[in-house]
């Protein structure tokens, strides 16, 4: 959409009006490169897809289809390829992307302790008369004022537990900060030390915000990953395949491709094919461009007198196109029984793990040819990556008695994939989406998440839901994430913590605590509960001193009567 004018349709003719008198019940058109303005039921889509980032976390730009179920697109979307037609639902601060835009971002402000108190200095004014009667007689004026000036600092002191957990705490947060650790809020580590649940969102937290070639699996073999650095036969032909089969026409938008794009040209620059000098090599002659109902793209390009084309795209299409299929040496035989059981069973190994799989195939000869011309190259797994040291900070911080959930905007598919992978729950196959909870009662969510420990296909107002419930359930929840998506849950959590870099700089600003990365968790919670530790031991240490010197005075004070 250009500028604040968008496209509506009304009586079947279409018009361009400004974004704000946009009304519930319009009808806007979308297009590929719009920002979307409101919240939409779809009504027509074709090869339509759209970047939510800002609204579920999912790297990869979400296909949308008319379907037997509602489908919704959300306002602050992006349509990255195709074409739609949405019913608007709601407007402005009554969309989705208001509700986390309208968070009060202004922290409320925090009185500074009482350090002395007035009814403190009683017991020291009570004191003076018989220690200046002392000062007096004993004629020792240097040892009986020095007497007087203690008691009344220790009194002082002694009682006020506020100023030692508040110098405790600062002591704590200093040493916190060496680690890059930092505490926007103080009290956020009295909290902390009560934390039994760990909200975390996926993208960001426990997975990278990247996707790379995790394996490329071929019909006979899945080679290691340094096997692609040949320089010739099928290692090569794949690695061509990665850079050049992409609807990336110029070399200028190479930063601007769909993060799986991004991902095999990346796998193929690794593999000496960086896709500047392939271009220069390859002149491309056609072009079929990636359509979402088709599910699968294709292109073809000339070197001198030899011809290449490819076509990559959902694995279920791709199988169609072959009747054959070359081997990890090059050799091309003809699909049969044994090639369809390895390509069926691989798919759904790849989508149980929660990666992505694609498929690539090949053809010497031009698109128009029989599809017997066509030979199946490679069935290309995808993955997420989890972020160093996950698995073993998920598994400290449930050894630490904090239960770990999952909440986030992506796939069931990669959600469940990622909990199995981490270790999140001894269930991961337990899990609830956003369209679930939709359906269901407060109560019934309550009940199940009691025993359900992954949450996929949230909107950033059901993760607020979801904590709030968890509050009410009497556990103290600390949310951990990066993106706009997580304020809402970020600002209801007792305890809001998201990253020092690699964060929104909105989940930044709401969020008491930054921290490095998931492991960091445990080093606050430890922090927190040894500060816990060192209060109540000085609590007590207080009440056997004020014991002591009052003990002390009352025997002087007989002794001296």
């Amino acid at each position: 959409m250009e500028g604040n004018v968008v496209a509506v349709l009304k009586a079947d003719k279409i018009t361009n009006i400004p974004e704000d008198e946009l009304r519930n019940g319009d009808v806007l058109l979308l297009q590929a490169g719009d920002l979307v303005p409101a919240d939409l039921k779809l009504l027509e889509a074709s090869g339509l897809e759209v970047d939510e980032w800002e609204l579920t976390g999912e790297i990869v730009p979400a296909a949308k289809q008319v379907g037997a179920e509602d489908v919704f697109i959300y306002r602050g979307s992006r349509v990255t390829r195709g074409r739609g037609k949405g019913l608007v639902v709601a407007t402005r601060e009554e969309t989705e992307y208001a509700e986390i835009l309208k968070q009060p971002w202004e922290r409320a402000g925090r009185k500074p302790p009482i350090l002395i108190k007035g009814r403190y200095l009683l017991l020291p004014l009570l004191l003076l008369p018989p220690c200046v009667v002392a000062w007096r007689q004993a004629g020792q004026p240097a040892l009986v004022g020095s007497l007087v000036l203690l008691v009344a600092a220790l009194v002082v002191l002694l009682q006020n537990g506020a100023l030692f957990k508040q110098l405790l705490a600062a002591a704590a947060a200093r040493r916190l900060e060496r680690r890059n650790i930092r505490i926007h809020d103080i009290t956020a580590l009295d909290v902390i030390g009560d934390l039994d649940i760990a909200c975390l969102d996926k993208t960001g937290v426990l997975t990278s915000r990247e996707i790379a070639v995790k394996h490329v699996h071929f019909a006979d073999a899945t080679p290691d990953m340094a096997w692609f650095a040949s320089a010739d036969g099928v290692a090569a032909l794949t690695g061509v395949a990665c850079a050049l089969c992409n609807d990336v026409v110029y070399l200028e938008k190479v930063d601007q491709a769909n993060p799986i794009d991004q991902a095999l040209i990346a796998f193929a620059a690794q593999n000496g094919h960086a896709i500047d000098e392939v271009a220069r090599q390859y002149r491309r002659i056609y072009d079929q461009p990636f359509d979402s109902e088709a599910r699968y793209m294709a292109a073809g390009f000339e070197q001198g007198d030899r011809k290449l084309y490819f076509a990559k795209g959902d694995p279920e299409v791709i199988s169609r196109m072959c009747r054959g299929y070359l081997t990890a040496a090059g050799d091309r035989k003809e699909t049969d029984f044994h090639f369809h059981r390895f390509f069926r069973t691989r798919v759904e190994a790849i989508t149980e793990a929660g990666d992505i799989a694609i498929a690539l195939t090949y053809s010497p000869d031009a698109p128009e040819a029989p599809a017997a011309h066509y030979a199946f190259l490679g069935l290309i797994e995808l993955e997420n990556p989890l972020r160093p040291g996950v698995p073993e900070a998920v598994a400290a911080l449930q050894r630490a008695g904090v239960r770990t959930i999952m909440l986030t905007g992506d796939r069931p598919e990669t959600a469940t994939g990622v909990g199995r992978k981490t270790r999140l729950d001894a269930h991961p196959e337990y899990l609830l989406t956003g369209k679930h909870l939709a359906r269901m009662g407060f109560a019934d969510i309550a009940w199940q998440s009691a025993y359900v420990s992954i949450f996929a296909r949230l909107l950033p107002s059901q993760k607020g839901v979801l904590v709030r419930l968890f509050q009410q359930s009497h556990h103290t929840v600390a949310m951990v994430g990066d993106g706009a998506n997580d304020v809402i849950a970020l600002r209801a959590a007792d305890v809001g913590i998201s990253f020092v870099e690699h964060s929104s700089p909105l989940a930044r600003r709401v969020s008491k605590v930054l921290i490095n990365d998931v492991a960091d968790l445990l080093v606050l919670i430890r922090s927190a509960r040894r500060l816990r530790w060192w209060v109540r031991f000085l609590t007590l240490l207080r009440v056997a001193v004020l014991l002591a010197l009052f003990m002390g005075l009352y025997a002087w004070m007989l002794n001296w009567l």
